[in-house]
């Protein structure tokens, strides 16, 4: 037998992302503020940089007590063990962003699904594995999957208690009478497993720091002009970066220049989305949410010319002065009253029952199913599950503590 020893040359391309492109890409999803602090850093480290901060940027120089740790640290530090496999952890973190201040999911699913491209049977079983956390509760998408998740924890649930759960919201609306009705049982049936309900945690997030809430400065401005709006980068927010006029080594020259024209590239794609904003809500601008039009992140960056993840990026952090007030760039969209049912709702129909709610008498506030009922007189067919749901996003309390 003979050997032969033979040399195969195989040629493979790889994308490499440096330091700075990586930088460049996250300057996307930065507010104005947020954007300073890291140019800041950048300057610090590179003498080509020049830098001009704005007066506003002088409030992230302000150092807040660390209260321990907050919700999201925690999730983000027990996601390995509760999501093993690599390809799910985009899914958990957008589940985890998705979460609120009480640890409840303030996304459905469906939407997240739709965001992801991803199947909703996909996002579920994501969901079902980030359940397992402690503390049981967190990642609930109501408070009765919430109380259900922690029962679940010491073993199968009882038919009677699940007969609870599920007509739980009756309880708000009519009492332990409303919801004796509902489900069926005794009065004395129904004592004990009420009491059991109430030795559990309704937010299980309370245990966590809460970072404490920075008053939102906008990054774009939105004026009327005519009968349109125009828009502009907040000048009191903006930072400003330029080269500096010396000598020195090649490489730092260049990844200045680069850093400037990745900062230039941002503000020039947050102005398109402040433009596309302008033009397709004006009545937003004008009049505020109950005339905000459907819209969706999808659809704004077909007509800017960027990926749907970079515009959600830029959303997610920028906010606009408008002449109501400062607003989230989030607040721009919403989706049409018809998929409430099926997907978050808009703000336009939380501004309806928010109105509605002002309009009652006080004596006699609304059932939520009465909201419904309002609501489909003016051609906004939701049921009264969803209008239970928009009335606690929207930090209403329910009728029996609305009665005066």
């Amino acid at each position: 037998m003979k050997l032969r020893q033979d040399i195969a040359l195989r040629q493979q391309t790889r994308l490499t992302l440096s330091q700075d492109l990586v930088r460049a890409i996250g300057l996307l999803g930065l507010s104005n503020l947020d954007l300073g602090e890291s140019l800041r850093e950048a300057a610090a480290e590179n003498p080509f940089l020049r830098l001009e901060l704005p007066r506003a940027a002088a409030l992230e120089d302000v150092e807040i007590a660390d209260e321990g740790p907050s919700l999201i640290a925690h999730v983000l530090e027990r996601l390995p063990g509760l999501v093993p496999a690599p390809a799910d952890r985009a899914v958990a973190l957008a589940l985890a962003e998705a979460l609120d201040a009480q640890g409840f999911l303030a996304t459905p699913t469906p939407a997240i699904a739709a965001r992801l491209g991803l199947p909703p049977a996909h996002i579920e079983a994501v969901l079902a594995q980030l359940q397992r956390i402690e503390p049981r509760g967190l990642f609930a998408r109501s408070l009765a999957e919430c109380l259900a998740l922690q029962l679940a924890e010491e073993g199968p649930i009882a038919p009677e208690m699940r007969r609870v759960l599920e007509a739980l919201p009756t309880l708000a609306e009519g009492g332990p009478a409303a919801l004796a009705r509902a489900t069926g049982l005794a009065p004395d049936t129904l004592a004990p497993l009420l009491a059991r309900l109430r030795g559990l945690t309704p937010r299980p997030a309370a245990g966590f720091s809460t970072p404490p809430a920075r008053a939102r400065i906008a990054d774009l401005v939105f004026a009327p002009e005519g009968a349109g709006w125009t828009v502009r980068l907040n000048r009191e927010t903006a930072p400003r970066l330029a080269l500096a006029a010396i000598t020195g080594p090649a490489r730092e020259r260049r990844a200045a220049q680069a850093l400037i024209a990745a900062v230039e590239r941002r503000n020039a794609a947050l102005l398109a989305l402040g433009t596309a904003l302008a033009r397709e809500q004006p009545g937003f601008l004008r009049d505020g949410p109950a005339a905000l039009r459907p819209l969706t992140r999808r659809a704004v960056a077909a007509a800017i010319g960027l990926h749907e993840s970079t515009v959600s990026r830029m959303v997610a952090a920028g906010s606009a002065e408008t002449p109501r007030g400062t607003e989230p760039l989030a607040a721009f969209f919403g989706r049409a009253v018809a998929q409430a049912e099926n997907a978050e709702a808009g703000p336009a129909v939380i501004a309806r029952i928010r109105a509605l709610v002002g309009a009652e008498h006080p004596s006699a506030p609304l059932t939520d199913g009465a909201l419904a009922e309002a609501l489909a007189q003016a051609g906004i067919t939701v049921s009264r599950r969803v209008v239970a749901k928009l009335r606690a996003r929207a930090g209403i309390p329910p009728r029996a503590l609305r009665r005066r």
